[in-house]
């Protein structure tokens, strides 16, 4: 039983270095923030959306239909606003709807 709690707290010290690296930790967040913007859209607006990425604090969002993208383009600051929010820090400054 030792062994494996030895085992165990060398994973996690490990497990913790890995993220605490900057580059893999700004990914993380982007990768958490990408799943708030799902979750905020929805499954119906979801359908729309060809591509979405984070690049130097901003969010680019593909999307097919230029419907979608109008309507979407009236609540930027609100998803800004929701995804800052729930990461807990400012991620995001920017949106930019193509």
């Amino acid at each position: 039983m030792r062994r494996i709690n030895s085992n165990t707290n060398i994973l996690s010290t490990l497990i913790n270095k890995i993220i605490s690296n900057p580059k893999i930790s700004q990914r993380l967040d982007n990768l958490k923030a990408l799943e708030y913007l799902e979750e905020i859209l929805g499954k119906n607006i979801q359908k729309y959306i060809l591509d979405a990425k984070i690049f130097n604090n901003k969010l680019l969002i593909k999307i097919k239909s230029s419907t979608v993208r109008n309507e979407l383009s009236y609540q930027k600051e609100k998803m800004i606003i929701e995804i800052n929010k729930k990461m807990g820090k400012k991620l995001i400054s920017e949106i930019i709807l193509k």
